[in-house]
């Protein structure tokens, strides 16, 4: 007997112009854990940004990301807004709309991020 379960998502793959700039931005801009040496995986075929849940792969490839919000929690919207500003990136303070704080952003391939620190754990 198999116990049912809801979907979950599992991961994004995100392909990329430039591995190594979508790397550092998500790695140093985000400050988030990249995996680059992926067991088995030749090198510069991928990385992986790890999220509590879930991740995303950068691939090299053709970017697809045209309509596309990647939303992505942070416990201090603040505290990403001032790093970065830190890195150099010209961002609007944080949004408040009640349902959540947020930074509308693109990566370096367009893809349309929107960091967020949600009013409700």
């Amino acid at each position: 007997m198999t116990v049912a379960r809801d979907p979950s998502l599992q991961f994004l793959w995100l392909e990329v112009t430039d591995l190594r700039q979508s790397i550092d931005f998500y790695r140093e801009i985000l400050g988030l854990p990249v995996q680059e040496d992926i067991p088995g995986a030749a090198p510069g075929a991928f990385a992986i940004v790890h999220l509590a849940d879930h991740k995303i792969y950068l691939a090299p490839g053709a970017p697809r990301g045209m309509g596309m919000y990647i939303a992505i929690a942070f416990p201090d919207i603040d505290a990403i807004h001032a790093r970065l500003v830190k890195h150099g990136l010209s961002v609007p303070p944080p949004i408040d709309e009640g349902w959540a704080r947020y930074i509308n952003l693109f990566d370096p391939d367009h893809y349309h991020l929107l960091l967020l620190q949600p009013s409700q754990p």
